[in-house]
């Protein structure tokens, strides 16, 4: 398949923005609490425009297992004795079979945060939404009717995350994550099938660059007001549709540029989804102890942007091993 170099631009720098946005960091940054919401719709719309609206439901099956299954469950078992690490560190002891079984109970459920469950490797969520996404649409494409279906469900998830907002009845990520995302898969499928965005008129995409962003933040201000629910639930989805369109015709922009290590950033996009919470603990644990801090470590912006570059870094010789040796790790 012939790479399509906007979307790579696009996948390495969400990628990149996901490992800022979990550095430890104020919720009173507009701009922080921005890229927060809006960053991880961008693998969706992706997910949803490239995806194959042909296979048989064994080939299908086979390409989900290779590249969202099984990374799903190999990132989540490589996590695993970090986890028991982190146990250890914290109480002093190994936990017993109960504690123990709670992360694994927790990724089995996905990254379910229960009673008896708890997430072991939390941004690996989105991989179970967009299998079920992959799905749904592979079930209502058997049907006459499978855009009415779509926007009908679409619909249904709107009121879903209003719902969760108002009575917190979600307790998983993955849950939550498919009622917030679905329609930009939607729209991401959809403008896939139709072949759109298959023009690079350089003003037209810095046109489109800017009024996307500009209506996207002047949205999300009011978005922020969560006292006013039905508000701040109905402009969740303009804000992200904004961001999309900013994104998009930003890396539209950066298309004439080819460059090995975004292709590289974008293709390894689980290794760094899966592993970079280890690397953000570690770097937290050795900054708190050297700097003996009495309390939890929070950054500044200027500071994030690097320590995310260095995160990003240090998991590129990874991105290249799992390319040359064990492409499983990068869901090929």
């Amino acid at each position: 398949m012939k790479r399509i170099n906007w979307i790579d631009w696009a996948k390495a720098l969400a990628v990149t923005t996901v490992v800022f946005c979990h550095l430890p960091q104020s919720q009173e940054w507009f701009y922080f609490r921005y890229v927060q919401v809006c960053t991880i719709t961008v693998f969706f719309f992706i997910s949803g425009y490239l995806k194959k609206d042909r296979g048989s439901d064994k080939e299908n099956w086979r390409r989900y297992w290779r590249g969202l299954i099984l990374p799903y469950l190999i990132w989540n078992a490589i996590v695993y004795p970090y986890w028991l690490l982190c146990y250890y560190m914290l109480y002093g002891k190994m936990p017993d079979l109960f504690h123990a079984m709670k992360p694994i109970w927790g990724a089995l459920l996905f990254e379910n945060n229960g009673s008896f469950t708890e997430p072991l490797n939390g941004p690996l969520w989105y991989l179970p939404a967009i299998l079920f996404m992959h799905v749904l649409i592979d079930l209502c494409r058997k049907t006459k009717h499978l855009h009415l279906i779509m926007i009908s469900l679409c619909v249904v998830s709107f009121f879903l995350y209003a719902a969760d907002k108002h009575w917190m009845i979600l307790h998983e990520l993955t849950s939550t994550g498919i009622f917030r995302r679905l329609p930009y898969y939607y729209i991401g499928y959809v403008m896939g099938q139709a072949h759109m965005l298959r023009n690079n008129l350089q003003w037209h995409n810095f046109a489109f660059c800017m009024m996307g962003f500009a209506i996207s933040l002047f949205l999300f201000y009011l978005h922020l007001h969560e006292d006013r629910l039905l508000i701040h639930v109905a402009l969740f989805y303009p804000v992200n549709i904004g961001f999309l369109i900013g994104v998009i015709y930003g890396c539209k922009l950066l298309d004439p540029i080819k460059s090995n290590i975004v292709v590289n950033l974008s293709v390894g996009t689980l290794v760094i989804i899966g592993f970079h919470f280890v690397i953000i603990g570690a770097i937290n644990y050795i900054i708190e102890n050297q700097f003996l801090l009495g309390e939890e470590i929070c950054y500044h912006w200027y500071s994030a942007i690097p320590i995310s570059l260095i995160i990003v870094a240090l998991l590129y010789p990874l991105i290249i091993f799992g390319k040359k040796h064990a492409p499983v790790l990068l869901g090929k």
